[in-house]
């Protein structure tokens, strides 16, 4: 119910006057109920569920550095369960939304987990990421192209430390 924005509904409805109290006191209760439960969902269970859902959309959690540096060892349990359905979704959705956030997704796992790129290549992701460079949509290509570049670097801390050692020599050479 919190993943299909019934929270919000339920709010228009309160803001509307019935003439039915029954309607308004179980408009009430629902709402104090999901208001309840959407404290008690953490932002890893609200993921969760939107993965298992197959409606990925570019909720905050997805752009969060915070969430993937906490939570990419958890796509490990359950046997995988998140990274094999990321990449189902790779794989058979028809929906540039949906592929675009799953792409992204995968990238940021393999970019914050240290064995991630062996997890996914041992999944046939990279493979799936790859078709979708050929993809109609510009965002697609676009999202399925940085994946790519995540899974192609070696070792993201080395990187860093690279970029961090070039910056000085470039601003002196200007």
């Amino acid at each position: 119910m919190v993943q299909c924005k019934t929270l919000k509904t339920l709010e228009l409805m309160d803001a509307k006057k019935f003439d039915d109290a029954e309607l308004e006191e179980d408009v009430e209760f629902l709402s104090e109920q999901l208001h309840l439960s959407v404290q008690d969902l953490s932002s890893f269970d609200e993921y969760c569920s939107e993965v298992r859902s197959g409606r990925l959309q570019w909720s905050p959690v997805h752009k969060s550095d915070k969430f993937w540096r906490e939570n990419a060892p958890r796509f490990n349990e359950k046997n995988f369960e998140l990274i094999k359905i990321l990449i189902r979704l790779l794989e058979t959705s028809q929906d540039p939304l949906i592929l675009c956030v799953a792409a992204h997704d995968v990238g940021e796992y393999v970019r914050h987990y240290p064995r991630g790129k062996t997890v996914i290549e041992q999944y046939q992701g990279k493979q799936a990421v790859m078709r979708l460079l050929t993809a109609e949509d510009p965002n697609v290509r676009y999202h399925a192209l940085l994946a790519v570049q995540k899974l192609m670097v070696h070792n993201w801390e080395y990187l860093g430390k690279q970029l961090d050692a070039e910056t000085p020599e470039t601003v002196a050479v200007k």
